[in-house]
């Protein structure tokens, strides 16, 4: 598994003779290869039966068609809510997350790539409004890739 991390980065649009504005924006980049086919990493990034497992018991509720809403249920209760940004059946998979309507917003990409022997899933995380440390991103998301991998390639 890796991870790589992008500093915030200020637009290079502004006016003249002043600094361009910016917002913190945290990106956070993670990798891992599986022995499983895409279809089974799609499988599990889609089913709530199967996220739940390595989404810290998040289960995602939706029809990952985008522009449709999910629901991220524990115990049958929504404790964040997000919405489908994109979805190619075992390739892409992105949408936001947030644990309330007025909470910042994550943006979650997860590419999916046959590798010989199996797959490479990355995951792309960024923050708007964010500067979560790189400690702090991997402490939150290394511990979901790790989970991801354990639950398609079982020992």
């Amino acid at each position: 598994m890796t991870a790589r991390h992008t500093e915030p980065s200020r637009s290079p649009y502004g006016e003249h003779d002043r600094k361009p504005r910016g917002v913190a924006c945290a990106a956070h980049i993670f990798a891992a290869h599986v022995r499983a086919d895409p279809g089974l990493i799609w499988a599990a990034l889609t089913d709530p039966g199967q996220t739940a497992a390595y989404l810290y018991g998040l289960a995602a509720h939706s029809t990952w068609v985008p522009g449709d809403p999910i629901e991220f249920r524990l115990a049958g209760r929504v404790e964040a809510i997000g919405c489908v940004l994109h979805a190619r059946c075992h390739e892409r998979l992105s949408y936001l997350l947030q644990a309330g309507p007025g909470d910042p917003p994550a943006y979650l990409t997860w590419l999916l790539r046959p590798a010989p022997g199996g797959c490479v899933i990355r995951l792309e995380i960024d923050e708007p409004g964010t500067a979560d440390s790189p400690q702090d991103a991997e402490d939150v998301w290394l511990p979901v890739l790790a989970a991801l991998q354990l639950a398609v390639n079982p020992p």
